[in-house]
C-alpha cells in the first residue's frame, strides 16, 4: 500500500478519536466559583428565521465557515431582468401621484391620470419601464401622456421630449442615491 493511504488512515483515526472524546466529555464545575463572579454570556439569537421554518440556504460549507452564505438582494422583490434599485427609485420618484398599475416582476409602473395644481383642464399619465438589472441610462424608459380638456372631452396633446428625459434623469439620480446608501450600509 502506498504511504498516502496510511496518512489518510491516521488522519481518519485521529479525527474519529477527537470526535468520540468530545462526545464523552463531562462538564466540571468548580465548587468555589459563584455565579456573581462569573461573566454573563451575551444573549445570542439562534436564527433570524421564524420559529418552525427551515433554513434551506445553508450548506455544509456555510455551516463550517468555509463559504459565505449568499446574501439576499436588498430592496423589493423584482423579476430577473429588473433592477431592484431602479425599481425602488421609480416608486420613490413617482410617489407624488397614485399608481394605476405596478408589476415589479416585469418592471412596469403606470400612474393614474392626474392634473397639476392650478391646471384642471390638463392631465398627465406616466409610464416607467425598467428593462435591465444594470444601473445605466438605457435600462429605463419613461413615457408621459398628456391630455387637455376640450368641449368634446379629453384630447391627446403633445409632450416635450425633454420632460420625459428629465424625469428619467431624476429616477436614475434617485437610483444612484439608493445604490450609494446600500453600499455604505454594507461597509
Amino acid at each position: 500500500m502506498p504511504a498516502s493511504y496510511y496518512r489518510l488512515l491516521v488522519a481518519f483515526v485521529a479525527s474519529l478519536s477527537l470526535l468520540l472524546g468530545a462526545c464523552s466529555a463531562t462538564r466540571t464545575v468548580q465548587s468555589d466559583a459563584t455565579l456573581a463572579e462569573l461573566p454573563q454570556p451575551a444573549q445570542q439569537q439562534a436564527s433570524a428565521l421564524p420559529e418552525g421554518s427551515m433554513d434551506t440556504e445553508s450548506t455544509i460549507w456555510t455551516l463550517l465557515g468555509i463559504a459565505k452564505k449568499p446574501s439576499k438582494t436588498p430592496g423589493p422583490e423584482t423579476g430577473p431582468g429588473v433592477s431592484p434599485v431602479v425599481w425602488q427609485a421609480v416608486l420613490d420618484t413617482l410617489s407624488f401621484t397614485d399608481m394605476e398599475s405596478l408589476d415589479p416582476k416585469a418592471g412596469l409602473a403606470m400612474t393614474k391620470w392626474y392634473s397639476p395644481k392650478g391646471k384642471p383642464d390638463e392631465r398627465f399619465r406616466v409610464t416607467a419601464f425598467v428593462k435591465a438589472r444594470a444601473l445605466r441610462s438605457d435600462s429605463l424608459v419613461v413615457t408621459i401622456e398628456r391630455q387637455t380638456r376640450t368641449a368634446t372631452g379629453w384630447q391627446d396633446a403633445p409632450v416635450a421630449t425633454d420632460v420625459a428625459d428629465n424625469l428619467e434623469n431624476d429616477i436614475l439620480e434617485r437610483a444612484r442615491q439608493i445604490h450609494i446608501a446600500r453600499i455604505r450600509e454594507q461597509q
